[in-house]
């Protein structure tokens, strides 16, 4: 298994998930919810879940979701997964990317 890294700005955007979501619905469903993104960064890593390419908006860009976010990612010539963005899937994407 080779694992993944978070970038600053997907590690900026799992605080904000954090935050909202804490804010929004309480500490249980915040601890949830990041963990299921986090289920998802390892089944990522695993290869488990392959994600869906979307070289229209980066080329070697791939997406996967896990429940209201997308996330954006690459995998690294040494197998990591490397997060680039967690983002809502109402938010303008490309110009985020």
């Amino acid at each position: 298994m080779s694992g993944f890294r978070l970038t600053p700005a997907a590690q900026a955007d799992l605080d904000d998930i954090w935050d909202s979501t804490l804010d929004r619905w309480g500490g249980i469903q915040a601890e949830r919810y990041l963990l299921a993104i986090r289920d998802l960064c390892d089944s990522l890593a695993e290869g488990s879940i392959p994600g869906r390419a979307v070289d229209r908006i980066r080329p070697g860009y791939r997406v996967a979701q896990a429940g209201a976010h997308l996330l954006f990612f690459m995998r690294a010539p040494d197998g990591t997964v490397e997060v680039i963005r967690i983002l809502h899937q109402r938010r303008d994407v490309s110009r985020q990317l």
